[in-house]
């Protein structure tokens, strides 16, 4: 071979060798053809050694670990493609930011939870000395009798703080205690008033009120528009001293000790012994006096209508309304507040035995059922009635309307339950 053969040869060898080393963007194309290519030949031919041209043309073997070393920054590349791609396909998503900002809140909350359950919180021992003098004013003052301030101490170097921790809590405001009244008031009666209203008022038993009022004291319904009644300061008995009357026969009459009566300021009494002024008026703290009858309505006496029908004994309520007044000791009935011409029926069978007009001792217009079973039931204080003394009636059956007349303070029912002539509580026969 000759020189200048050897010499060609050579340097067509080390083109071949920078070929290989630093293979041009075709010979990468190529290669990355040939994988194509080679992965649908059978496993046989892919173990067959590859090769590449040169620019010469000339062809040398490459192996498959090359192969392999050259695709790993297509793989790369593409798998970042990928990310990118999704990226921003998630990035023009118009529900996909939301779920996310949704999933950061929660994370955070969750982190700012765990932050703060790590945090001790420090005990504060605070020493009333540092308060400025004027709210520790009368500190070594007792608890009053209202209860309105309190007192509370505090724990020093871990024992209990002397007279200086113990200190009054300063309000903002001055609380000035009511005196109990001690003289007899004035109540005049309005529309609508009853006694247990008024007693409710004035925080007193509906028998203090009765027993304070001679004239309503045997029928509590006598009260009108315009009345004035007496008020006592205390539940209790009101007497007005007769001549005879001493402190030892007033607490014998009322049940109580001669103490209490002379303990009571408003009586002005000194001892056993001081005389009483007749005309005086004395209360009596917790007296008690009994309850004087009141008065039944007169009802028919004539024989009984043949065609009288007899009761069942259950009975209906006789109107709609509401309870002005319920049933207690000075009130055998119940009141049943309605407007003006509400029709009143008959709570249950019989036949009338009482249809009265005008004042009939402060009922007013007012009708009397007999049940034949020994019931009886009286409606007061009515506007109208349609029935007529012998009448047979039927239950349910309508025999009035609601009024105001007689002594009344409002338009209202006043029903009354009667068993062999003894007044029963109407709550206990009414559904």
């Amino acid at each position: 071979m000759s020189a200048d053969a050897h010499s060609a040869l050579s340097d067509e060898f080390n083109l071949a060798a920078t070929t290989i080393i630093r293979p041009q963007s075709s010979t990468t194309q190529r290669i990355s053809s040939r994988k194509s290519v080679t992965s649908e030949i059978s496993p046989l031919l892919q173990r067959e050694e590859l090769t590449t041209a040169t620019p010469s043309g000339a062809v040398f073997p490459v192996e498959a670990g090359y192969e392999t070393s050259q695709l790993q920054p297509d793989i790369v590349s593409s798998s970042l493609h990928k990310v990118q791609t999704q990226l921003q396909h998630t990035l023009t998503d118009q529900i996909s930011p939301l779920r996310l900002a949704g999933h950061l809140s929660v994370l955070g909350v969750a982190a700012v939870i765990l932050i703060l359950s790590q945090i001790q919180i420090p005990e504060w021992n605070l020493a009333l000395d540092a308060l400025p003098n004027h709210v520790l004013a009368g500190q070594r003052q007792a608890i009053n009798d209202s209860g309105t301030s309190r007192l509370f101490t505090t724990e020093l170097g871990g024992e209990t703080g002397n007279l200086e921790s113990l200190q009054r809590i300063a309000l903002p405001f001055t609380v000035i205690p009511e005196h109990a009244r001690e003289a007899i008031a004035r109540h005049t009666v309005q529309a609508g008033d009853t006694i247990l209203d008024i007693a409710a008022m004035y925080g007193l038993q509906p028998e203090t009120i009765i027993w304070a009022n001679p004239a309503i004291e045997s029928s509590p319904d006598r009260i009108s528009i315009g009345d004035e009644i007496k008020i006592l300061p205390l539940n209790g008995v009101l007497h007005s001293v007769k001549a005879g009357d001493t402190l030892s026969s007033l607490a014998a009459r009322y049940k109580v000790s001669t103490d209490v009566i002379i303990g009571y300021k408003g009586n002005a009494l000194d001892d056993a012994n001081t005389a009483l002024e007749v005309g005086a008026e004395i209360i009596v703290p917790g007296g008690q006096k009994p309850l004087a009858s009141q008065q039944v309505v007169t009802t028919y006496s004539g024989p009984v209508p043949t065609s009288a029908s007899k009761g069942s004994g259950a009975f209906l309520w006789p109107t709609s309304g509401s309870i002005t007044q319920k049933y207690w000791s000075g009130h055998a009935a119940i009141d049943i507040g309605a407007w003006t011409g509400a029709p009143v029926k008959a709570s249950d069978g019989g036949y009338v035995v009482e249809a009265g007009r005008g004042w009939s001792s402060g009922y007013g217009n007012h009708v009397v059922i007999d049940h034949g079973n020994g019931y009886r039931t009286l409606y007061a204080h009515l506007n109208s009635f349609f029935v007529t003394p012998g009448e047979n009636v039927t239950k349910g059956q309508q025999i009035g309307t609601v009024g105001n007349t007689g002594n009344s303070t409002g338009p209202h029912l006043h029903f009354e339950v009667l068993y062999q002539g003894v007044r029963r509580n109407p709550y206990s026969f009414l559904p």
